[in-house]
C-alpha cells in the first residue's frame, strides 16, 4: 500500500476506535441481554429466550409511546422540512451581507444542546408566554405538550436541514428558471417545474433524518416533560429508558430497543430508497 493510503487508515483510527468501544460493544452486549431477565442491576440473570419479545407484542402500555412516537414524527418531519425549506428559499433569494447574517440568526440555536433548549423554552413557556400572553404553560397540558416540544426542536434543528436544502438550491442552475421564465413560467410553476424535482437529493436526506430523529425523541422531552403529563408524551425511547433505569427491566427494555432499532433501520432505508428513485440527474 502507498504510504497516503496507509495515512487515511491511520486518521480514521480514532473515530473507529470510539465508535467500536462506545457504541459497537455495547449494541453487540445488548443483543445478549435482550434474551434474560436482567434486571439491570444484580450480577445474575436467567436466559429467557424470546419471551420478552412476546411480553413486548402483549404489552398495553407500549400502545401510548407509540402514538405519541407516531405523531412526533409526523410533526417533526412536516414542520422540521416545511420551515427549513422555507428559510432556504427565503436566505437564497438574499445577497450581500443581509443574507449572510441571516443564515448565522438561522443556525444559531443548533449550537444549543437539547437539554438547554428544554430548559430555555420551558421557561419561555412557564414564564413569558403567561404574562405577555395569558397562556398558562403548554407543557402541562397533555392535548399541547406534544406540539409544545416538537417547536422546541424546530427552533433547535431546523437550521440543519436549511443549510442542506440552501446547499441544493445553489446547485439549480439558472439557465433553467431563465427559459421557464422566457416561456411566461410564474413562480409557483417554476417552483413546482424546477426547485422541488431538482431538490429531490436534498428531500432524500433532510426527510429521511427528520423521520428518523423525531422517532427516536428523547433528550428534549425527558428534559421538559418526563414524559408526562400523565404520560402524554412518553416516546418509545423514554418508555426503553424507564424500563432499564426506572422499573429494573433490562432485559426486557433492551429487547424494545433492539425491535425499535430493526424498525428505525428499515423506515430510514424504505424512505431513502423511496425517494431516490424519484431523483433527477442535473
Amino acid at each position: 500500500m502507498k504510504k497516503r493510503d496507509i495515512s487515511k487508515y491511520i486518521f480514521l483510527l480514532p473515530g473507529m476506535a470510539f465508535f467500536t468501544f462506545a457504541l459497537l460493544i455495547p449494541f453487540l452486549m445488548g443483543i445478549h441481554v435482550a434474551f434474560t431477565d436482567w434486571n439491570g442491576i444484580a450480577k445474575d440473570y436467567h436466559f429467557v429466550g424470546c419471551q420478552n419479545f412476546k411480553t413486548m407484542l402483549l404489552d398495553q402500555r407500549l400502545y401510548g409511546p407509540i402514538r405519541n412516537t407516531l405523531i412526533f414524527a409526523l410533526l417533526g418531519t412536516i414542520g422540521n422540512n416545511v420551515l427549513s425549506l422555507s428559510l432556504a428559499l427565503l436566505i437564497h433569494t438574499e445577497t450581500g451581507k443581509f443574507g449572510k447574517l441571516a443564515r448565522l440568526i438561522y443556525f444559531v440555536p443548533v449550537c444549543f444542546s437539547a437539554i438547554l433548549t428544554a430548559f430555555l423554552w420551558k421557561f419561555m413557556f412557564g414564564e413569558v408566554f403567561l404574562t405577555l400572553f395569558g397562556i398558562k404553560n403548554l407543557l402541562g397540558n397533555k392535548y399541547m405538550a406534544i406540539p409544545a416540544i416538537v417547536v422546541m426542536g424546530l427552533w433547535n434543528g431546523a437550521g440543519v436541514n436549511m443549510l442542506i436544502y440552501l446547499s441544493g438550491l445553489k446547485n439549480i442552475p439558472q439557465d433553467y428558471y431563465e427559459a421557464a421564465m422566457m416561456d411566461g413560467a410564474n413562480a409557483v410553476q417554476k417552483f413546482r417545474g424546477i426547485t422541488l424535482p431538482l431538490l429531490m437529493p436534498s428531500f432524500t436526506v433532510c426527510i429521511t433524518l427528520t423521520v428518523t430523529t423525531w422517532l427516536k425523541e428523547f433528550a428534549t422531552t425527558l428534559a421538559a416533560t418526563d414524559g408526562g403529563p400523565a404520560g402524554a408524551s412518553r416516546t418509545i425511547s423514554i418508555y426503553i429508558y424507564q424500563n432499564l433505569y426506572s422499573y429494573h427491566k433490562a432485559g426486557y427494555g433492551q429487547a424494545v430497543s433492539l425491535a425499535f432499532l430493526i424498525l428505525l433501520v428499515a423506515i430510514g432505508l424504505g424512505i431513502s430508497a423511496f425517494f431516490r428513485k424519484r431523483e433527477v440527474e442535473l
